[in-house]
């Protein structure tokens, strides 16, 4: 299962990578992380994101990964929101964002059940997976849609004001060069974003399976969401 498993240097034995202790033979092998320190392990995701994610498996309390997720996915809301407000004319929702918020938890942790029994069925093992890890990895995978959310939209807003929430006129009416300029930058967020989620299933998931695929497929699953709940 990829870079989920670590092994015992003392008896061989593998062990999951939350693990601080050997189940075998019960010595030491890593150092405990009691918790996340946001700030740093947003640098260490944006430097190297695979050890950051690590790390994060590691954590015993998964601190501000709610927090992330949901600011991220209003990221998202927000974005998709202003897409198709040009075709539809339709304006923000608190409330249409709440019940994408929930849907989306529902996914994200369907996704995780899923991959347990994925990884039980293969290696005949129990408690070697846990969702609250997928949850929390998954979740800070989605930086790069917070920094979009606290650089991007702050520029957007700004350039744009509230027409952005009420598409009256729509921004591509009011300076089309700065929307599809800002658009451009969404588009790079979003590339960026499938390469992270890339890095969160290849740790999990079996060689043979393609992150990549998978990425596509649950990013672009959240993306229609917005769509559905607009």
């Amino acid at each position: 299962m990829a870079e989920y498993l670590s092994i015992c240097s003392r008896c061989g034995c593998e062990n999951p990578i939350f693990q601080s202790v050997c189940k075998k033979c019960g010595s030491i092998t890593r150092d405990r992380v009691p918790n996340i320190d946001f700030w740093k392990i947003v640098g260490r995701i944006i430097e190297s994101p695979k050890d950051a994610f690590i790390e994060i498996i590691q954590a015993e309390q998964k601190n501000y990964a709610s927090f992330v997720l949901t600011a991220s996915l209003f990221k998202i809301f927000l974005l998709v929101s202003l897409i198709v407000g040009v075709f539809g004319g339709n304006s923000f929702s608190l409330l249409s964002f709440g019940y994408f918020l929930l849907i989306c938890v529902l996914v994200i942790i369907i996704t995780g059940y899923i991959i347990k029994k994925v990884l039980v069925r293969e290696k005949k093992k129990e408690k070697v997976f846990r969702i609250k890890d997928f949850y929390a990895v998954f979740s800070y995978s989605l930086v790069p849609q917070l920094m979009g959310l606290i650089i991007l939209f702050a520029l957007e807003f700004i350039v744009f004001g509230e027409q952005m929430f009420t598409f009256n006129p729509s921004p591509f009416l009011i300076k089309k060069n700065f929307a599809y300029l800002f658009l451009a930058l969404e588009l790079g967020i979003i590339v960026w974003n499938i390469f992270m989620t890339k890095m969160v299933f290849s740790i999990f998931f079996i060689k043979k399976l393609p992150p990549y695929i998978f990425s596509i497929i649950i990013l672009s699953f959240i993306y229609f969401l917005v769509i559905i709940f607009m």
